[in-house]
């Protein structure tokens, strides 16, 4: 596995495009994946090392936020489908296409 900060920045690079393809699966996925390595203990000292990686991360974060909210704004109806409780997980199923999280 590469380090924690590469694989969040994967995580968040796979976000992105779901979030540009409407690809509900693999953004819950990710996010999933994306929680278990913020608690990773190793997360502190490894960020330290790669503070070029961790702010391409925090730009990326913030456009998929951007994107997210862009998304809602405009497409309401994905809101009501289900979200994101605060460690993660779906809070209710999800349909098909669609997307939700907890901000």
């Amino acid at each position: 596995m590469d380090g924690i900060v590469d694989e969040l920045l994967r995580l968040e690079d796979a976000k992105h495009h779901a979030l540009i393809g409407l690809d509900s699966a693999t953004y819950d996925r990710s996010v999933r994946e994306q929680t278990t390595l913020l608690e990773d203990s190793r997360l502190s000292a490894e960020a330290r090392r790669a503070s070029d990686k961790l702010l391409a991360f925090s730009k990326l974060a913030s456009l998929n936020s951007n994107l997210y909210q862009n998304l809602l704004t405009t497409a309401p109806w994905l809101a009501s489908s289900g979200a994101y409780t605060g460690s993660g997980q779906l809070s209710s199923a999800t349909a098909p296409r669609s997307f939700s999280a907890e901000a």
